[in-house]
């Protein structure tokens, strides 16, 4: 096996290496026009308890006013910029070696298999993880259809 060794880090392998640099290269917000900077993929969970969908995004040290949410049918949008030292002025004063921790611009859409029901949809911020509570829509919930007796006359 192929080994790569850095001054910074433990040997690599070659494949691994290479695994790293097309997920860095290739997550990227589904939705862009090739016009603006599409940012990159934030890092989510998204599960389902009964009739309510929960997506939890990764946003560490970004205040909830500054996270934009939309919604578009069964599509909720995030967006929002991760803060950095690397953006700061006295940046510039310091040698970077290595820069691996996420920031800048992160969005991610997320289709919903069933309608949603937007007007009830809520959102909080805890430790840095975004949840938002997506109530599924009436019509989408699952119904039980009582079957009715018929008698012979």
């Amino acid at each position: 096996m192929t080994m790569l060794r850095t001054n910074f880090t433990d040997p690599v392998s070659l494949r691994d290496a290479v695994d790293s640099l097309f997920e860095q290269s290739f997550v990227r917000s589904s939705h862009t026009n090739g016009k603006e900077d599409p940012g990159r993929a934030m890092a989510i969970n998204l599960y389902e308890k009964d009739d309510v969908y929960y997506l939890k995004a990764y946003l560490p040290g970004v205040k909830g006013y500054d996270v934009d949410i939309s919604v578009d049918d069964k599509i909720i949008n995030l967006k929002a910029r991760i803060p950095s030292k690397l953006d700061s002025e006295d940046a510039k004063d310091y040698r970077w070696h290595i820069s691996e921790l996420g920031y800048g611009d992160v969005s991610r859409s997320v289709t919903f298999p069933v309608l949603i029901d937007a007007g009830s949809i809520e959102a909080s911020q805890e430790d840095g993880i975004l949840t938002v509570t997506v109530p599924k829509a009436e019509e989408a919930k699952p119904r039980q259809i009582k079957v009715k007796a018929v008698k012979k006359g």
